[in-house]
Protein backbone atom coordinates (compact mmCIF):
# COMPACT_ATOMS: atom_id res chain seq x y z
CA UNK A 1 0.00 0.00 0.00
CA UNK A 2 1.32 3.46 -0.88
CA UNK A 3 0.22 6.90 0.21
CA UNK A 4 1.78 10.20 1.15
CA UNK A 5 5.20 9.56 2.68
CA UNK A 6 6.90 11.88 5.17
CA UNK A 7 9.75 14.15 4.04
CA UNK A 8 13.26 12.75 4.21
CA UNK A 9 16.11 14.54 6.02
CA UNK A 10 18.13 17.03 3.99
CA UNK A 11 21.78 17.72 4.89
CA UNK A 12 24.00 20.65 3.93
CA UNK A 13 26.97 19.68 1.76
CA UNK A 14 28.46 23.02 0.71
CA UNK A 15 28.03 26.67 1.70
CA UNK A 16 26.31 29.50 -0.07
CA UNK A 17 26.81 33.05 -1.32
CA UNK A 18 23.86 35.45 -1.44
CA UNK A 19 21.84 34.97 -4.61
CA UNK A 20 23.65 31.80 -5.69
CA UNK A 21 21.62 28.73 -6.71
CA UNK A 22 20.58 25.89 -4.43
CA UNK A 23 21.18 22.37 -5.74
CA UNK A 24 19.45 19.37 -4.16
CA UNK A 25 21.35 16.08 -4.64
CA UNK A 26 19.51 12.74 -4.58
CA UNK A 27 21.39 9.45 -4.08
CA UNK A 28 20.69 6.02 -5.56
CA UNK A 29 19.75 2.72 -3.92
CA UNK A 30 22.01 1.47 -1.12
CA UNK A 31 24.04 4.66 -1.34
CA UNK A 32 24.44 7.56 1.07
CA UNK A 33 23.88 11.31 0.90
CA UNK A 34 27.53 11.73 1.86
CA UNK A 35 28.63 10.27 -1.48
CA UNK A 36 27.86 13.64 -3.10
CA UNK A 37 30.62 15.39 -1.15
CA UNK A 38 33.43 15.10 -3.74
CA UNK A 39 31.23 16.30 -6.61
CA UNK A 40 29.74 19.17 -4.58
CA UNK A 41 33.27 20.33 -3.76
CA UNK A 42 33.90 20.73 -7.50
CA UNK A 43 30.91 23.02 -8.10
CA UNK A 44 31.47 26.80 -8.12
CA UNK A 45 32.33 28.22 -4.72
CA UNK A 46 29.32 29.73 -3.00
CA UNK A 47 26.65 27.50 -4.46
CA UNK A 48 24.44 25.95 -1.80
CA UNK A 49 24.48 22.16 -2.17
CA UNK A 50 22.23 20.01 -0.01
CA UNK A 51 21.72 16.24 -0.14
CA UNK A 52 18.58 14.29 0.71
CA UNK A 53 18.84 11.15 2.85
CA UNK A 54 16.20 9.03 1.13
CA UNK A 55 14.84 5.80 2.66
CA UNK A 56 16.46 3.65 -0.05
CA UNK A 57 19.84 4.44 1.52
CA UNK A 58 22.36 1.73 2.42
CA UNK A 59 21.04 -0.66 5.06
CA UNK A 60 17.34 -0.22 4.25
CA UNK A 61 14.89 -3.09 4.55
CA UNK A 62 12.93 -1.65 1.59
CA UNK A 63 9.83 -1.13 3.71
CA UNK A 64 9.75 2.45 2.42
CA UNK A 65 8.16 1.28 -0.82
CA UNK A 66 4.90 0.52 1.02
CA UNK A 67 4.56 4.19 1.97
CA UNK A 68 5.16 5.78 -1.41
CA UNK A 69 6.96 5.66 -4.74
CA UNK A 70 10.45 7.16 -5.14
CA UNK A 71 8.94 10.24 -6.80
CA UNK A 72 6.41 10.69 -4.00
CA UNK A 73 9.12 10.47 -1.33
CA UNK A 74 11.22 13.05 -3.15
CA UNK A 75 8.27 15.37 -3.74
CA UNK A 76 7.38 15.28 -0.03
CA UNK A 77 11.00 16.13 0.78
CA UNK A 78 11.11 19.09 -1.62
CA UNK A 79 7.79 20.45 -0.35
CA UNK A 80 9.10 20.41 3.22
CA UNK A 81 12.29 22.35 2.46
CA UNK A 82 12.31 25.86 3.94
CA UNK A 83 14.00 27.08 0.78
CA UNK A 84 13.01 25.13 -2.37
CA UNK A 85 15.91 24.01 -4.55
CA UNK A 86 16.58 25.69 -7.86
CA UNK A 87 17.86 22.48 -9.43
CA UNK A 88 17.41 18.84 -8.40
CA UNK A 89 20.14 16.39 -9.41
CA UNK A 90 19.68 12.64 -8.98
CA UNK A 91 21.77 9.53 -9.59
CA UNK A 92 20.44 6.08 -10.58
CA UNK A 93 17.25 5.41 -8.56
CA UNK A 94 17.58 8.98 -7.32
CA UNK A 95 17.54 10.16 -10.93
CA UNK A 96 14.39 8.16 -11.54
CA UNK A 97 12.82 9.64 -8.45
CA UNK A 98 13.49 13.07 -9.97
CA UNK A 99 12.02 11.96 -13.31
CA UNK A 100 8.88 10.57 -11.66
CA UNK A 101 8.49 13.69 -9.54
CA UNK A 102 8.62 16.18 -12.41
CA UNK A 103 6.27 13.99 -14.48
CA UNK A 104 3.62 13.32 -11.82
CA UNK A 105 3.84 16.05 -9.16
CA UNK A 106 2.82 19.25 -11.00
CA UNK A 107 3.08 21.43 -7.88
CA UNK A 108 6.81 20.66 -7.52
CA UNK A 109 8.56 22.66 -10.21
CA UNK A 110 12.27 23.31 -9.74
CA UNK A 111 13.95 25.50 -12.31
CA UNK A 112 15.80 22.49 -13.64
CA UNK A 113 16.20 18.72 -13.21
CA UNK A 114 19.31 16.69 -14.00
CA UNK A 115 19.27 12.90 -14.25
CA UNK A 116 22.61 11.11 -13.93
CA UNK A 117 22.62 7.43 -14.98
CA UNK A 118 18.84 6.88 -14.85
CA UNK A 119 17.11 3.76 -16.15
CA UNK A 120 14.20 3.76 -18.54
CA UNK A 121 11.79 1.20 -20.03
CA UNK A 122 10.58 2.16 -23.54
CA UNK A 123 6.77 2.00 -23.76
CA UNK A 124 6.93 -0.47 -26.64
CA UNK A 125 9.30 -2.89 -24.88
CA UNK A 126 7.54 -6.18 -23.96
CA UNK A 127 8.43 -7.07 -20.38
CA UNK A 128 9.51 -10.68 -20.85
CA UNK A 129 11.54 -13.08 -18.75
CA UNK A 130 14.49 -12.28 -21.00
CA UNK A 131 14.15 -8.60 -20.11
CA UNK A 132 13.95 -9.57 -16.43
CA UNK A 133 17.09 -11.72 -16.70
CA UNK A 134 18.96 -8.96 -18.48
CA UNK A 135 17.94 -6.48 -15.80
CA UNK A 136 19.17 -8.86 -13.11
CA UNK A 137 22.52 -9.28 -14.88
CA UNK A 138 22.83 -5.50 -15.18
CA UNK A 139 21.98 -5.20 -11.49
CA UNK A 140 24.88 -7.48 -10.55
CA UNK A 141 27.22 -5.66 -12.96
CA UNK A 142 26.37 -2.30 -11.40
CA UNK A 143 26.90 -3.67 -7.88
CA UNK A 144 30.27 -5.03 -8.98
CA UNK A 145 31.20 -1.64 -10.41
CA UNK A 146 30.09 0.14 -7.24
CA UNK A 147 32.16 -2.24 -5.10
CA UNK A 148 35.27 -1.63 -7.19
CA UNK A 149 34.69 2.09 -6.91
CA UNK A 150 34.39 1.95 -3.12
CA UNK A 151 37.50 -0.19 -2.75
CA UNK A 152 39.67 2.30 -4.60
CA UNK A 153 43.37 1.54 -4.14
CA UNK A 154 42.55 -1.55 -2.04
CA UNK A 155 41.25 -3.23 -5.18
CA UNK A 156 44.79 -3.97 -6.36
CA UNK A 157 45.41 -6.23 -3.37
CA UNK A 158 42.37 -8.48 -3.93
CA UNK A 159 42.19 -11.63 -6.03
CA UNK A 160 39.26 -12.33 -8.33
CA UNK A 161 37.70 -14.93 -6.01
CA UNK A 162 37.69 -12.61 -3.00
CA UNK A 163 36.26 -9.78 -5.06
CA UNK A 164 33.49 -12.01 -6.41
CA UNK A 165 32.66 -13.15 -2.87
CA UNK A 166 32.41 -9.55 -1.68
CA UNK A 167 30.15 -8.72 -4.62
CA UNK A 168 27.88 -11.67 -3.86
CA UNK A 169 27.58 -10.54 -0.24
CA UNK A 170 26.46 -7.10 -1.43
CA UNK A 171 23.94 -8.67 -3.83
CA UNK A 172 22.54 -10.76 -0.98
CA UNK A 173 22.43 -7.74 1.31
CA UNK A 174 20.24 -5.80 -1.12
CA UNK A 175 18.30 -9.00 -1.71
CA UNK A 176 15.46 -9.99 -4.02
CA UNK A 177 13.13 -7.36 -2.57
CA UNK A 178 15.65 -4.64 -3.42
CA UNK A 179 16.06 -5.92 -6.96
CA UNK A 180 12.30 -6.33 -7.38
CA UNK A 181 11.81 -2.74 -6.21
CA UNK A 182 14.24 -1.52 -8.86
CA UNK A 183 12.68 -3.69 -11.56
CA UNK A 184 9.17 -2.54 -10.67
CA UNK A 185 10.27 1.06 -10.93
CA UNK A 186 12.08 0.34 -14.21
CA UNK A 187 8.91 -1.06 -15.80
CA UNK A 188 6.81 1.77 -14.33
CA UNK A 189 8.87 4.36 -16.23
CA UNK A 190 7.17 3.17 -19.43
CA UNK A 191 3.91 4.66 -18.20
CA UNK A 192 5.17 8.01 -16.93
CA UNK A 193 3.49 11.00 -18.66
CA UNK A 194 6.82 12.39 -19.81
CA UNK A 195 5.11 14.50 -22.47
CA UNK A 196 3.69 16.60 -19.64
CA UNK A 197 7.10 17.54 -18.22
CA UNK A 198 7.70 21.28 -18.40
CA UNK A 199 10.77 21.46 -16.14
CA UNK A 200 13.98 21.94 -18.19
CA UNK A 201 15.72 18.58 -17.99
CA UNK A 202 19.19 17.23 -18.73
CA UNK A 203 19.98 13.51 -18.86
CA UNK A 204 23.62 12.46 -18.45
CA UNK A 205 24.48 8.83 -19.07
CA UNK A 206 27.50 6.79 -20.08
CA UNK A 207 28.37 4.54 -22.97
CA UNK A 208 29.57 1.93 -20.45
CA UNK A 209 26.44 2.09 -18.30
CA UNK A 210 23.92 -0.72 -18.96
CA UNK A 211 21.07 1.15 -17.28
CA UNK A 212 20.44 3.47 -20.23
CA UNK A 213 21.99 1.92 -23.32
CA UNK A 214 21.67 3.30 -26.85
CA UNK A 215 18.10 2.21 -27.72
CA UNK A 216 16.74 3.22 -24.32
CA UNK A 217 18.41 6.62 -24.54
CA UNK A 218 16.87 7.04 -27.99
CA UNK A 219 13.44 6.08 -26.64
CA UNK A 220 13.77 8.54 -23.77
CA UNK A 221 14.70 11.29 -26.22
CA UNK A 222 11.57 10.47 -28.23
CA UNK A 223 9.35 10.73 -25.14
CA UNK A 224 11.05 13.92 -23.91
CA UNK A 225 12.05 15.82 -27.06
CA UNK A 226 12.79 18.98 -25.07
CA UNK A 227 15.22 17.22 -22.73
CA UNK A 228 18.94 17.52 -23.36
CA UNK A 229 20.32 13.94 -23.42
CA UNK A 230 24.11 13.59 -23.25
CA UNK A 231 25.86 10.23 -23.64
CA UNK A 232 29.53 10.31 -22.63
CA UNK A 233 31.16 7.22 -24.21
CA UNK A 234 33.61 6.55 -21.36
CA UNK A 235 31.25 7.11 -18.42
CA UNK A 236 30.23 4.21 -16.17
CA UNK A 237 27.16 4.01 -13.94
CA UNK A 238 29.02 5.68 -11.06
CA UNK A 239 30.39 8.50 -13.17
CA UNK A 240 29.48 11.06 -10.49
CA UNK A 241 32.20 9.43 -8.38
CA UNK A 242 34.93 8.20 -10.74
CA UNK A 243 34.51 11.00 -13.29
CA UNK A 244 33.45 13.66 -10.79
CA UNK A 245 35.33 16.52 -12.46
CA UNK A 246 33.64 15.95 -15.82
CA UNK A 247 30.21 15.42 -14.24
CA UNK A 248 30.59 18.57 -12.13
CA UNK A 249 31.32 20.48 -15.34
CA UNK A 250 28.04 19.20 -16.84
CA UNK A 251 26.13 20.05 -13.65
CA UNK A 252 27.60 23.56 -13.47
CA UNK A 253 26.83 24.25 -17.12
CA UNK A 254 23.24 23.08 -16.74
CA UNK A 255 22.63 25.07 -13.55
CA UNK A 256 24.04 28.23 -15.10
CA UNK A 257 21.78 27.71 -18.11
CA UNK A 258 18.54 27.34 -16.12
CA UNK A 259 19.48 29.89 -13.43
CA UNK A 260 20.97 32.72 -15.52
CA UNK A 261 19.87 35.39 -13.06
CA UNK A 262 21.59 33.80 -10.07
CA UNK A 263 24.72 35.38 -8.68
CA UNK A 264 27.53 32.90 -9.27
CA UNK A 265 30.35 33.68 -6.87
CA UNK A 266 33.84 32.27 -7.06
CA UNK A 267 34.95 29.50 -9.35
CA UNK A 268 35.76 25.83 -9.36
CA UNK A 269 38.26 24.92 -6.64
Amino acid sequence: MTGTPPPAPVHPVAGRAAGAPTVLLVHGMSDTWRSWGPLAALLPTGWRSVAAELPWKAGTDHGWRRRGTPGAWLAATVRAMAEPPDVVVGHSLGANAVLEMIATEPDVTPRGAMLIAPFYCPPDLPVTWAVHERAQANFVQIIDEGLRNRLGERLAGLDAETLASMRDIMVDRIGPVGFTTLFDHFTATAGLPLHAVTVPTMVLTGGRDPSLDGPRATALRAQMPDAHVVVEPEFHHFCHLDQATEVARHVAGFVEKVCPDSVIRGGTP
